[in-house]
């Protein structure tokens, strides 16, 4: 779906099941970054993604509960928003299943709020907490 509004330089990360993050009884969670050239404003490439959601099939379940799809924007360009939308995402310096495959795909790519490399928000996250198990999703399983 993604892929209809690129206007290129598409590139995403390996697909990777991780645990759950929120109430327990969920089952994996599947976490993937995607990057790609979008010729709109963040606004209406945020509209586009909760609406992917929708057509996707995602249940309103409520705060951290399991969902059929999740799409979040994480970064826009160098652009920092607050508001509706929020980037970069405020989350994302907190959560491996993010900054992983982020780093899979741009390791070197600068946050333009804290100015540091993606390498390096995953170091410092990784040394204030244990890493989590992540598995790589081969596309062929059943």
């Amino acid at each position: 779906m993604l892929s209809r509004i690129s206007s290129g330089g598409w590139v995403e990360s390996p697909i990777y099941e991780t645990p759950p993050v929120g109430p327990e009884g969920q089952g994996p969670y599947f976490n993937q970054v995607v990057s790609f050239w979008y010729d709109g404003d963040p606004l209406k490439l945020l509209y586009y993604l909760k609406g992917s959601e929708l057509i996707l099939g995602r249940k309103d379940r409520g705060h951290w509960n399991s969902r059929e799809v999740d799409l979040d924007l994480l970064f826009f360009g160098r652009e920092i928003c607050s508001g509706r939308p929020t980037v970069p995402h405020p989350q994302i310096y907190s959560r491996q299943f993010v900054l992983v495959p982020l780093n899979d795909i741009a390791p070197d790519w600068v946050c333009p709020k804290t100015n540091k490399s993606v390498s390096d928000l995953l170091a410092e996250l990784l040394s204030k907490e244990d890493k989590i198990p992540f598995r790589v999703v081969n596309g062929e399983e059943p």
